[in-house]
């Protein structure tokens, strides 16, 4: 008898999620016996919820808004978790629910080929949420000299207190806005909207537009932020990269390391989601 799994995506506003549609995939590439579905809850609901995904799940995904939050809930926590402070990837084991964080890698392994050399390079992270940590760890560690700004400045402030138990202080900032005479080499969107959206609180002015040479979006979709980026001549970039390769970090996490999955294979299986996903 097949030992069939069921694993999940724990958020708030998922619908419009692609990660069911990456993870099923790549069961099904991988002859994987799983099933992948969304568990949304609301975040008054969101303790009971764990319980259930404890007893019926043998992993799942965290997404906003609950990566940092989850953390005080887990029953054990991996050392990349301790690092970037947030959990995307939960193992249920032997009833215990076990804490991970594959962003890092991920978002490190999306920046190969795009935004080139970063040291002394001035930086704009848009976001405080459990992304940005990972990010704000990467950009870092490349060297970068890091502006972090965020509708909700308390979050940006207990970013950059984290950050700098790790960090050199004086490459790390945070701002309360935008000012029309910013310029940044690179700005990443790792907030949960677009920043030209109506929800959104965070301006870029033109001058800022003007002068970057690259601009990431966290969101899988190329979104108005990333269109006027590109109209304004930088690279740009969405975050289907960084959700595949924190797929395939959770696969290794829940599944051991999966036979076959070498550089080819992987980027086979990336080309091969990727044209089957339904935007």
């Amino acid at each position: 008898m097949v030992d069939y799994k069921t694993y999940g995506l724990l958020g708030e506003k998922i619908s419009k999620s692609i990660s069911p549609q990456i993870y099923n995939a790549l069961f099904q590439e991988l002859k994987i016996p799983a099933v992948y579905m969304p568990f949304a809850v609301s975040r008054e609901k969101f303790i009971t919820a764990l319980p259930i995904l404890r007893e019926h799940f043998a992993g799942f995904t965290v997404a906003a808004p609950y990566r940092l939050d989850i953390v005080a809930h887990l029953d054990q926590l991996d050392e990349s978790v301790r690092r970037v402070g947030a959990a995307n990837t939960v193992k249920v084991s032997g009833g215990k629910t076990i804490g991970y964080n594959t962003d890092m890698e991920a978002f490190g392994r999306s920046l190969i080929g795009f935004a080139g050399n970063l040291f002394d390079k001035d930086v704009l992270l848009i976001g405080a949420g459990g992304a940005a940590y990972a990010a704000a760890n990467v950009l870092l560690e490349k060297g970068a000299f890091l502006t972090i700004v965020s509708r909700n400045a308390a979050n940006a402030m207990t970013l950059q207190s984290s950050l700098q138990k790790r960090y050199n202080k004086n490459r790390i900032k945070v701002i309360k806005g935008l000012s029309h005479s910013d310029e940044f080499f690179a700005v990443f969107n790792m907030a949960a909207v677009d920043i030209e959206s109506k929800q959104s609180e965070i301006t870029i002015h033109a001058h800022t537009y003007r002068n970057m040479k690259y601009a990431y979006e966290v969101s899988c979709f190329d979104t108005v932020f990333l269109k006027k980026a590109d109209d304004f001549g930088a690279k740009t970039k969405n975050g289907y990269d960084m959700l595949f390769y924190h797929a395939i970090g959770a696969l290794k996490i829940w599944q051991g390391e999966t036979k076959g999955l070498d550089v080819a294979a992987i980027t086979k299986l990336y080309n091969n989601v990727k044209e089957g996903i339904s935007w």
